[in-house]
């Protein structure tokens, strides 16, 4: 399921040699913007729970239009459950749910949620992509940067071979977010995801029934023109916590 592993089984590393991949996951990348601002993309942890709910609650006009999830009830123990189950999963390298946050001192703001999902049925090696941005931080590109954070990571660490996104045709927000990180569009699906309840889409949830598809290879993720200048910005912690330059 997972890239093969590159050190010899039954060695004794130390904490600073473990390398990062699929089956060992970053435990936080560190990136620094051209404004100068400082960011991490990490997973989401149970601490988090304040944070996502608070973001929760200042989107959640926009969420409701796109995100089932949305309209839902967002009770705090059950938030905990999912971010434990978040935990789990993405410390073994099943689903890889992640936010990004920006750094002031020693405090975390958080901007931007995104995932890598293992969504493409036919190849392990595969991710989809999903984000959303809290509405008081929308407008500043934060889901274009950390999406391309989250692509740079998926390609040069973790063995993806493609990285996909989809969203209904109605969405031009995240479909803008798609064209401006670099991916190329597939083609049109259309009835992909089940038709939503009519109680939903009283609520105002929005379904067309069509969702574009873009998607990015490794051939053509490394011509990006914006790669080189952000793998200069980067700087990864493996899933101990020890920086990889240290390897």
């Amino acid at each position: 399921m997972f890239p093969p592993v590159s050190e010899p089984q039954g060695v004794r590393l130390s904490p600073a040699q473990i390398s990062i991949t699929r089956e060992r996951p970053a435990r936080a990348i560190h990136a620094r913007a051209e404004d100068g601002t400082t960011f991490v993309l990490r997973p989401t942890l149970m601490t988090d729970v304040d944070a996502i709910l608070s973001a929760f609650d200042a989107s959640r006009a926009e969420l409701c239009k796109f995100m089932p999830w949305a309209h839902q009830p967002q009770a705090t123990l059950h938030q905990l459950e999912r971010l434990r189950e978040c935990e789990t999963n993405y410390f073994s390298g099943r689903e890889l749910s992640m936010a990004l946050f920006e750094l002031h001192a020693e405090r975390e703001t958080l901007v931007t949620m995104i995932g890598l999902h293992p969504r493409v049925p036919l190849n392990p090696s595969g991710f989809e992509i999903g984000y959303w941005t809290p509405t008081p931080f929308a407008g500043r590109g934060l889901a274009t940067y950390a999406s391309k954070l989250i692509i740079t990571y998926a390609f040069d660490r973790l063995g993806a071979d493609r990285v996909q996104a989809i969203c209904d045709e109605a969405n031009l927000a995240s479909r803008r977010v798609m064209e401006k990180a670099g991916l190329r569009f597939e083609g049109l699906l259309q009835n992909i995801t089940q038709r939503p309840s009519e109680r939903l889409l009283q609520q105002g949830f929005i379904h067309s029934g069509r969702n574009p598809m873009f998607a990015l290879t490794t051939d053509e993720f490394q011509v990006q023109p914006w790669v080189s200048k952000l793998r200069a910005t980067l700087r990864y912690f493996n899933i101990v916590g020890e920086p990889e330059s240290a390897i």
